[in-house]
C-alpha cells in the first residue's frame, strides 16, 4: 500500500489505532453541539476527517488487527464498488466474526455472490411499482406516527420529544403493514426482537475482539 502512495497513521501492537480515535471522538463529543447541525461527520468520526486532510482522499488506518482502507473519492468509491471488485469488498473476517451469534451471515454480512444472490431475492419487494402500491399505507403510517408526535409535544413541558423511538416504530409499522399484510401483528413481534437486538449487537461492538480470545 506505501508503494501505491497509501498512507495512513502510525499503528500500535493489537491495538493500532483505536486510542487515536478514543481520544479524538471524546474530544469532539466532550461539549454540546453550539448549533443543531445534520452535519455531525466531524463531531462522531473525527478521525476521519483529520487524517484525510492530513494523508489525502485515500488512507489506511488500524482498527485493532484489521486495517480498513479509507477513501473519500465518490469516483473511486464507485469502481471499488462495481461488480469488477465483487471479491474484494463488503464486510471484513473480523466483522463477520463479531457478529455473527447476532445477525448470522444474512444480507448484511454477505460478501461476494452471496451477497449478490441474497440480494436478487430480496430485491422483488423493493420494485417500483410495488412500492407505489404501497404509498397509501406509508401516508396513513406517517399520519399515524406525527399525531403521536403532536401528543408527546402536547404533553412536554420544554416541547422537546426524542424522535427516534417514533421513527424506528414508523419504519416497523410501514415494513409490518405491507410485507406481512394478514401477518401485521407477527411483523411488529419480529421488529420488537430485531430492536432488542440491535441494542445487544451495539453493545457488542463496544468490545475489543481479540482473536482467540474467546
Amino acid at each position: 500500500m506505501a508503494k501505491q502512495g497509501v498512507r495512513g497513521p502510525e499503528p500500535r501492537f493489537l491495538v493500532g489505532n483505536l486510542k487515536d480515535i478514543a481520544v479524538l471522538v471524546k474530544k469532539t463529543t466532550s461539549n454540546d453541539m453550539e448549533v443543531i447541525s445534520h452535519d455531525v461527520v466531524g463531531r462522531l468520526m473525527p478521525h476521519y476527517v483529520l487524517w484525510s486532510q492530513i494523508y489525502g482522499k485515500r488512507f489506511m488506518y488500524w482498527y485493532g488487527s484489521e486495517p480498513r482502507l479509507c477513501l473519500t473519492d465518490a469516483n473511486m468509491i464507485k469502481e471499488l464498488l462495481s461488480s469488477k471488485y465483487v471479491q474484494l469488498t463488503g464486510r471484513s473476517w473480523l466483522q463477520k466474526q463479531g457478529c455473527k451469534h447476532f445477525i448470522g451471515q444474512g444480507l448484511l454480512m454477505a460478501n461476494g455472490h452471496d451477497w449478490f444472490n441474497q440480494r436478487r431475492i430480496v430485491s422483488p419487494a423493493f420494485m417500483a411499482d410495488r412500492l407505489k402500491s404501497h404509498a397509501g399505507y406509508m401516508v396513513n403510517c406517517t399520519k399515524k406516527m406525527i399525531k403521536s408526535l403532536l401528543d408527546a409535544v402536547a404533553t412536554t413541558a420544554d416541547n422537546e420529544v426524542e424522535i427516534g423511538g417514533y421513527l424506528t416504530r414508523l419504519t416497523g409499522d410501514i415494513i409490518s403493514r405491507t410485507e406481512f399484510d394478514s401477518s401485521y401483528e407477527r411483523g411488529q413481534q419480529m421488529f420488537r426482537l430485531l430492536e432488542s437486538l440491535q441494542s445487544l449487537t451495539a453493545r457488542s461492538s463496544c468490545y475489543l475482539w481479540i482473536p482467540g480470545s474467546r
